[in-house]
């Protein structure tokens, strides 16, 4: 069975959707620091990616693969729109690959070895740019792919 190449790159612009709603509600939550145990049974210490004295590549660098993401869903939509002509297809490819990279280097540029549930939230939007980049490969190959026409037998 084949896929609609229309509905495919909808699957794959809601799903690099999703993950830009990840990316952008882990950069608004404040959990990014690690957790210190209080002694009483709880946790507390958290603080945003914007705080004085948190490091500043991993704010930048998740604001980057978020703007990549939203520009990678426009460009899958315009693709499934038929607004885009098929020449520069590898686009939206190259930049959901691209997102990935950077969300990759967001987090690991805030590695801590006990991290909050924003961490765990870019991880979650890492993950789903992984997918929405191995969708857009699959559209990609599946619309470079040529038809082999076979003649009827009378």
């Amino acid at each position: 069975m084949q896929i609609n190449e229309r509905i495919l790159l909808i699957i794959t612009a809601v799903v690099t959707a999703i993950a830009a709603l990840f990316c952008l509600i882990s950069l608004a939550t404040p959990a990014w620091s690690s957790y210190s145990y209080d002694g009483y049974g709880g946790y507390g210490g958290s603080s945003g990616l914007y705080c004085s004295g948190c490091p500043t590549s991993s704010a930048a660098l998740a604001i980057i693969t978020f703007i990549l993401l939203i520009a990678g869903m426009v460009i899958l939509v315009l693709f499934a729109l038929r607004v885009l002509p098929k020449s520069i297809r590898a686009i939206s490819f190259i930049i959901i690959f691209l997102a990935t990279i950077f969300s990759l280097a967001s987090y690991a540029s805030y590695y801590n070895s006990i991290t909050g549930y924003s961490y765990k939230l870019m991880v979650v939007a890492h993950f789903l740019c992984y997918i929405a980049s191995l969708l857009a490969t699959f559209w990609l190959g599946g619309s470079y792919a040529t038809t082999v026409v076979t003649p009827n037998n009378p």
